[in-house]
C-alpha cells in the first residue's frame, strides 16, 4: 500500500532540501507583511520590528534548522548562540574596535560626541540580548553559515548582506522614489561590508553568534552616535585598517 505524503510532510521535505532559499523567502515575506502596514500608516515601528525579529528571523531559523538537520542541528545552533569562550582579543574586535574608530574619526574631524556615544553604546548593549542575538541567530547562525559552507565566504557575505539590506525596504516606504533608491543603495552596500566582517569574526571565534551579535550592536550604536555622514568613508577606513592590523598580528601569534 502506497502512503500518500501529507502537506506538512511535503513542505518539510522541500525546506530540508532547500534550506537557504526557504529561509530567505520566509524571512522576507514575513518581514514585509509585518513592517509595510505600520510604515504606511505612520505608526511607531519598534513593536513591529521586535515582532519581525521573532517571527521573521528566529522562529523560521529554528524551524528550517530542524527540518534540515533535526534535533541535533537545533542543539548545535543553540550552542553557537551562547558560545562565549573565545580569545579576549575577539571581544575587543566585536565590542570595541568600531566605537574606538568612531571616536578617533570624531576627534580628527573636530566632532563633539561625548555623552551621545556612550548612551547609544550602553543602550545597544542593553538591546543585544533582546534583539541582536536573535537576529544573528538567523542571519549569521543559519543563513550566512550555510551559504559559507556551500558557496564560500564571499558569496555568503554578498547574498546575506543583500537579504539583510532588503529588510529595510518596508521602512523606507512613503518617501519619494529617488530617496528610497538612494537610501537602499547605501544600506545594501553597508550591509554587504558588514557581513564580510561578521563572517570573518564568526570564523575566527569558532562560530560564536554571540560575538557577531556584539558587533551588530556596536555598529548600531555608532550609527546612532551623531557622526556626520561625510565622515563615513574615514570611519570605514580607520576601522578596516584596525581589523587588518589585528588580522596580521593574530597570524603571527
Amino acid at each position: 500500500m502506497t502512503r500518500t505524503a501529507t502537506p506538512t510532510g511535503s513542505v518539510r521535505t522541500l525546506v530540508a532540501r532547500h534550506p537557504v532559499p526557504s529561509l530567505i523567502a520566509i524571512m522576507l515575506a514575513v518581514a514585509f507583511a509585518l513592517l509595510t502596514p505600520p510604515t504606511l500608516a505612520g505608526w511607531a515601528p519598534e513593536p513591529f520590528l521586535l515582532a519581525t525579529v521573532v517571527f521573521a528571523q528566529l522562529v523560521p531559523a529554528v524551524l528550517v534548522t530542524a527540518a534540515a538537520d533535526g534535533r541535533a542541528g537545533v542543539r548545535d545552533l543553540v550552542r553557537r548562540i551562547f558560545r562565549w569562550r573565545v580569545h579576549p582579543a575577539w571581544y575587543a574586535v566585536a565590542f570595541l574596535a568600531l566605537p574606538a574608530a568612531a571616536l578617533l574619526v570624531a576627534f580628527a574631524f573636530g566632532v563633539e560626541l561625548g555623552t551621545p556615544v556612550l548612551v547609544a553604546y550602553l543602550a545597544q548593549l542593553a538591546v543585544l540580548p533582546l534583539v541582536n542575538l536573535w537576529e544573528e541567530t538567523a542571519v549569521m547562525g543559519v543563513l550566512q553559515a550555510r551559504l559559507t559552507a556551500s558557496r564560500g565566504p564571499v558569496i555568503a557575505a554578498v547574498v546575506t548582506g543583500l537579504v539583510f539590506g532588503l529588510y529595510h525596504l518596508p521602512l523606507q516606504l512613503g518617501q519619494p522614489v529617488g530617496d528610497i533608491a538612494l537610501s537602499m543603495a547605501v544600506i545594501l552596500v553597508v550591509a554587504v561590508l558588514m557581513r564580510f566582517v561578521a563572517g570573518w569574526l564568526y570564523a575566527g571565534t569558532g562560530g560564536s553568534i554571540l560575538l557577531v551579535a556584539g558587533l551588530h550592536a556596536t555598529f548600531n550604536a555608532v550609527n546612532g552616535s551623531g557622526l556626520p555622514p561625510a565622515t563615513a568613508p574615514a570611519l570605514v577606513a580607520v576601522w578596516a585598517l584596525g581589523l587588518f592590523a589585528f588580522g596580521r598580528l593574530s597570524r603571527r601569534a
